[in-house]
């Protein structure tokens, strides 16, 4: 659980970094199941350096990784800051090849919440580590931020910004509006996320959240994959009948995530 100091620099600032959140031993299975999970799913396409390779893990097979969604140490940080109803979304690997642009994880500023991200190599500011601007998950900052980047007036390596330096282990978690980017990446640089939305409770942010979702059900198709669902059956089945799981999952439906 976050102290009250570490809720005010996440909502002054977007994010906060919470050191070593996972043992050697937690580190060494989701290793592992990240890489069953992406030999399997790339089977036509090999890693080579030149494409990211991104996949939702979900999959009976990576059930460590799988779990995480409703683990304490993310969930219940994620309803501190977003309220008690907020809704696990996401959870997935990635293999990032060379720098990433500005960007927030939203279009629209009614639809907000909280990534986790965590990196299984150590980076820093030249290596890919995650660079945020604080404060710009807030409006008008977050506006005309993206105006500017519509004008190509935001450099990568020139915008003043936060580096989040980590070690495996290490979790950054952020507001979905807050710009982020990397430098200098390797060609095979790990990151893995959880993502939790707030649940809307306005028209508009009814109306947006609709709008990810069917965002959402392209990007296996965005990375190179056949389609498929991010969430599979074996998950929305919910066999071991986590009451945490099944309010996501009901909301989800209502909100046509399984459309």
């Amino acid at each position: 659980m976050l102290t009250e100091q570490q809720i005010h620099h996440f909502n002054t600032f977007g994010f906060i970094i919470l050191r070593q959140v996972f043992t050697q031993d937690e580190l060494e299975t989701i290793n592992q199941e990240v890489i069953q999970r992406m030999e399997a799913a790339y089977q036509h396409a090999p890693f080579d350096g030149t494409q990211r390779h991104w996949v939702p893990m979900f999959e009976p097979e990576t059930p460590f990784f799988t779990g995480l969604m409703e683990d304490p140490r993310f969930c219940e940080t994620a309803e501190q800051l977003y309220g008690e109803d907020v809704i696990g979304i996401a959870c997935d690997a990635n293999r990032y090849v060379g720098d990433t642009k500005w960007h927030p994880d939203t279009k629209s500023a009614h639809q907000y919440g909280i990534k986790f991200a965590f990196y299984l190599e150590p980076v820093g500011a030249e290596t890919g580590a995650l660079r945020v601007i604080p404060g710009s998950h807030k409006q008008p900052f977050h506006a005309e931020l993206r105006q500017a980047r519509e004008e190509s007036r935001l450099d990568l390596a020139e915008v003043p910004a936060f580096v989040c330096q980590s070690e495996p282990g290490d979790v950054v978690g952020f507001d979905l509006r807050l710009w982020h980017a990397s430098l200098g990446g390797s060609s095979d640089r790990r990151m893995c996320t959880l993502v939790y939305y707030n649940n809307p409770k306005t028209e508009e942010e009814d109306r947006v959240t609709r709008e990810q979702a069917r965002l959402n059900a392209d990007t296996s198709i965005k990375f190179g994959r056949p389609p498929e669902p991010i969430h599979p059956p074996s998950w929305v089945a919910n066999p071991h009948k986590n009451p945490k799981r099944q309010h996501w999952i009901n909301r989800m439906r209502e909100l046509e995530f399984f459309e």
